[in-house]
Formats: C-alpha cells, sequence, structure tokens
C-alpha cells in the first residue's frame, strides 16, 4: 500500500485529472499502482480500473511469480476493479502468458509492445496508464525517443493522430505539491 506521501501524490494526480475526459483506466496490478489508479478513477465518477499483468514492474525485479493479485482478489481490496475486465496477460496457472525476461530494465520491451496496441485496439478514446518507471521510460522509446525514466506520480503524455502516435508530455509534475526526490533513475 502507498505511504503517506504516496497517497498525499495520488490524490494529487486525481485533482489534475479531475476535468480530464478519461474513457478507461488500466493499472499494473501491484498494490501501490492500484491504490494510485483507484483513488484517481474514484475521482473520476468511480470509472472502474482494469488490472493488467502486461504493466507490470520488469519480470526481473519480481517473485516468480509476480507477487499481485488476480483481479478477483484485487477486487476484495480495490473496490473499483473491473472484473469483467479480461487481462492480456495472466500470472498463474496453466495459461500463464507473462514472458520470460532478461536482466535489465529494457527487457520489459518485448512485452509493452504486445500490450500496448492490444489494449489501443479493443479500447477507444482518452486512456489512463498507471504503471511502473522501466514501463514508463520504454512507452518514451516506443513513441517518443529515448529510454527515458521519469519521477513517481508524474504524468507523461501520449497523443495518438492520423500522422501516428508522439510523445505530447514526459514526467510532468506541476501538479505535486512536494517536487523533491521523486527517485527518477538517471
Amino acid at each position: 500500500m502507498l505511504s503517506a506521501r504516496g497517497r498525499l501524490q495520488a490524490k494529487e494526480c486525481a485533482k489534475r485529472f479531475l476535468n480530464v475526459k478519461l474513457a478507461y483506466v488500466f493499472a499494473s496490478p501491484f498494490d501501490g499502482t492500484m491504490e494510485t489508479a483507484s483513488i484517481i478513477a474514484e475521482g473520476k465518477g468511480g470509472l472502474l480500473v482494469k488490472p493488467e499483468p502486461g504493466l507490470c514492474e520488469v519480470l526481473t525485479e519480481c517473485q516468480k511469480p509476480p507477487g499481485f493479485w488476480d483481479t478477483e482478489q484485487l477486487k476484495t481490496k480495490f473496490h473499483l476493479v473491473d472484473i469483467k475486465y479480461q487481462p492480456i496477460y495472466t500470472k498463474l496457472g496453466v495459461h500463464e502468458t507473462l514472458p520470460e525476461e532478461r536482466y535489465g530494465h529494457k527487457s520489459c520491451i518485448p512485452r509493452l509492445r504486445h500490450v500496448l496496441p492490444e489494449i489501443l485496439k479493443n479500447y477507444e478514446g482518452d486512456l489512463l496508464l498507471v504503471t511502473h518507471g522501466a514501463l514508463v521510460a520504454a512507452i518514451h522509446l516506443m513513441w517518443g525517443s529515448s529510454f527515458t525514466y521519469v519521477g513517481q506520480a508524474t504524468v507523461s503524455k501520449v497523443v495518438q493522430t492520423e500522422a501516428g502516435v508522439h510523445l505530447e508530455l514526459s514526467g510532468d509534475s506541476s501538479h505535486l505539491s512536494d517536487r523533491s526526490n521523486l527517485r527518477p533513475i538517471n
């Protein structure tokens, strides 16, 4: 669960997104990202959060299988979980689909290159993805210019137009009251 500072940052993110039109919220199924996404979704009139294992932390940083709950279990902790959502990746059982990843933060790129187009293919409108540093850095590489780490609770914005997909905003922290020690990796 989030620390006191993490909860404050999540509330500040929620305030930032209060007047932003969002169609869907996706989050890594780890507690911190689910709690952050739930706080933001609560401010959006109870928009449901879709837990997607494909957005989880770099797998070399996790135990095997990764230590997050499945959707049904998450619903017991976070009431805005969308239990009808069918994740692109799973972590347990015969149908485990999370790929093996080599060491290093860039090892998540192939997984992200699969999960993001699947999400975009199946969900139209403005999407919010609540995920981890290496995955945000990989998104910057895919749709920006370089593998760029951003600080915790910051906002990056990717825009899809007829001309393609591009990074419009990277690591913006203007909504945070305390911008110290956001821990981007340099």
